[in-house]
């Protein structure tokens, strides 16, 4: 299985006594806690208010812009909608925890908008549009933990980056056939924004394997971003080391985990801009072989 990167955890949102509030339990909260209200609506006899929330690019055109944002949140209780926040929670905490909260944040917003925005320029093009729900973003959240730990091994030893494309696979084919191609549109823009974006913060192993197809960017070779790399978790001796390191061990004594916590160590302090090309070149070995070790197991 992939290594899975935490430096996110020590950047909580705030804490509730000792418990720490991340922004993915907030997220699942507020879809659940919309998903109770659209039902008392409901049940209540006043679902026209739910309509004013929906996405609707007559609306929008109309400046009803709130409906950009408030679509998202729309939801109808149902058995899918339980797994599909258990899945919110379970994958955006990963991928949380491996960009910290505020890229994380970015991350999610972004996806929010892209839909509406693409289903906006088929209502300009005579084809008007209805959305609600989140089911493309939540999706494009499991997207952005396959960039990440694309080797991860889910049913029957299945490796995440098969499931991905399996399941990205069937529910295009399924909006194939009921003739929702804007959908397929806002789904595979929705997943190709997040694996850039993980890509852009240094997540750069391939989605298939031995490397026989990978997500090509063109800043791939920059390592000064904006959306810089969070992707190394350091134990707690190791953060509060003091004092400078160095990356250089003889080859016949390399250990994987000892040159990762160096070396994402000196990403904590002075950023990935700072590693040389020598030492990407350490770190991706040490990554590699953490990853062979866990496969092994």
């Amino acid at each position: 299985m992939s290594v899975v990167f935490r430096i996110g955890e020590e950047e909580p949102l705030f804490h509730l006594g000792e418990f720490p509030v991340r922004l993915i339990t907030l997220l699942v909260a507020l879809h659940s806690a919309a998903m109770i209200t659209v039902s008392i609506l409901l049940a209540t006899g006043h679902g026209a208010l739910i309509d004013l929330l929906a996405y609707s690019s007559s609306a929008v055109s109309h400046g009803q812009v709130w409906r950009l944002v408030t679509y998202a949140f729309v939801s109808v209780p149902s058995v899918w909608f339980l797994l599909e926040m258990l899945m919110l929670w379970y994958f955006g905490k990963e991928v949380e925890n491996g960009l910290g909260w505020k890229r994380f944040a970015i991350l999610y917003a972004g996806l929010i908008l892209i839909g509406p925005m693409l289903l906006q320029a088929f209502g300009y093009a005579g084809r008007p549009q209805t959305y609600s729900g989140a089911q493309e973003i939540n999706f494009a959240v499991f997207a952005a933990f396959t960039a990440m730990h694309p080797g991860a091994r889910f049913f029957f030893g299945v490796a995440a980056r098969w499931v991905f494309l399996g399941l990205l696979t069937i529910s295009s084919l399924q909006l194939l056939a009921d003739h929702q191609g804007p959908r397929i549109v806002v789904m595979l823009s929705t997943c190709s924004l997040a694996v850039l974006l993980l890509r852009k913060a240094g997540f750069t192993e391939s989605l298939l394997l031995d490397g026989s197809f990978s997500w090509k960017l063109p800043w791939k070779k920059s390592s000064a971003s904006g959306f810089s790399v969070q992707n190394g978790g350091l134990s707690a001796a190791s953060r509060s080391a003091k004092g400078g390191t160095s990356a250089e061990t003889p080859r016949d004594s390399f250990n994987p985990e000892q040159q990762m916590d160096i070396l994402l160590e000196k990403i904590a302090r002075k950023g990935i801009g700072s590693l040389d090309a020598a030492e990407r070149d350490t770190l991706e070995k040490a990554r590699r072989a953490m990853i062979k070790r866990e496969e092994g197991r």
